[in-house]
């Protein structure tokens, strides 16, 4: 894959590379562990909630093999920065900018010709859920 082409797509390959599975046997609300995500009260995002810095906690479905890192700086102008670390050997940062904006009912658009994604919050956490996946990002503390 051409760097280019890697750089376009990162913001959401983890997003729209897989579908999760449904537990079929144990109802989720009956599962003795549960992700401390999954124990939040999750809201949609405005556009103060997502100015930042964001750092991965979690990863799901396919995209935990594609991905082993991602960060970004979402400024509150509109422009964001980030970096995608994918696996080597060597493991290799590709570097994600563009422009940001947030729709009706927390719909985010990060980057241009992207898809949108679900940006909801909740404490310091940003949730950002497409059509088969999501991410949950934490916001790190700039030193």
């Amino acid at each position: 894959m051409s760097p280019g082409f890697t750089r376009r797509l990162a913001p959401f390959f983890l997003l729209f590379s897989a579908s999760a599975c449904a537990s079929s046997v144990v109802a989720l609300e009956q599962r003795a562990v549960r992700g401390e995500a999954e124990v939040l009260e999750w809201r949609p995002a405005t556009a103060a909630d997502v100015a930042g810095h964001w750092r991965v906690r979690s990863l799901q479905g396919p995209a935990a093999a594609v991905l082993m890192d991602l960060a970004y700086w979402i400024d509150a102008d509109g422009r964001f920065s980030g970096a995608a670390l994918f696996p080597g050997p060597p493991p290799t940062y590709e570097v994600l900018s563009g422009t940001w904006s947030l729709g009706a009912e927390g719909v985010l658009q990060l980057g241009e010709g992207s898809e949108p994604a679900r940006a909801e919050v909740a404490q310091d956490w940003l949730r950002l859920s497409g059509a088969e996946g999501s991410i949950v990002l934490e916001r790190a503390e700039v030193r």
